[in-house]
């Protein structure tokens, strides 16, 4: 399994807003290129789908499988041989701080073969997605008046 873990000072309901927001990924995600949902006009919540395209990785489909609002969403993604699970957590923390952790594991008989020639390369990536989610919910801080 890969699971990274980050800490960041924006708060957890600004980390959701961007996080849950899946279909606006390619806009501040530099490891997605599209998300397709497969029912527009469906929310994004348990049962729904999306075409995930990332560089240098196959076109995947992904569907919501858990949701708590606010704190966590997991998907899944499955092949012939291979079943991906990403898990999406933040945890707020008493002083406003939030522990992001993100994490991709895999099971089926191709399992160990995803592994080898796609564990770095997905361990980089996850390691961006929660730079760029921290930065981008900092980002997307209100403006304070002087």
């Amino acid at each position: 399994m890969i699971d990274v873990t980050r800490q960041s000072t924006a708060p957890a309901d600004r980390l959701w807003a961007v996080l849950s927001d899946v279909r606006r990924w390619p806009q501040w995600l530099p490891t997605v290129d599209a998300v397709t949902p497969h029912e527009p006009d469906r929310p994004d919540e348990v049962g729904a789908s999306y075409t995930l395209e990332q560089p240098g990785l196959p076109r995947a489909v992904w569907t919501m499988t858990a949701i708590d609002p606010g704190r966590s969403f997991t998907w899944e993604s499955a092949r012939p041989g291979i079943r991906s699970v990403g898990v999406h957590t933040l945890t707020p923390g008493p002083d406003g701080s939030t522990t992001i952790r993100l994490g991709i594991q895999w099971s089926g008989f191709l399992a160990p073969m995803v592994r080898l020639f796609l564990g770095r390369k997905s361990l980089g990536y996850v390691t961006r997605e929660a730079a760029a989610l921290d930065e981008t919910a900092k980002a997307a801080a209100p403006a304070t008046g002087a």
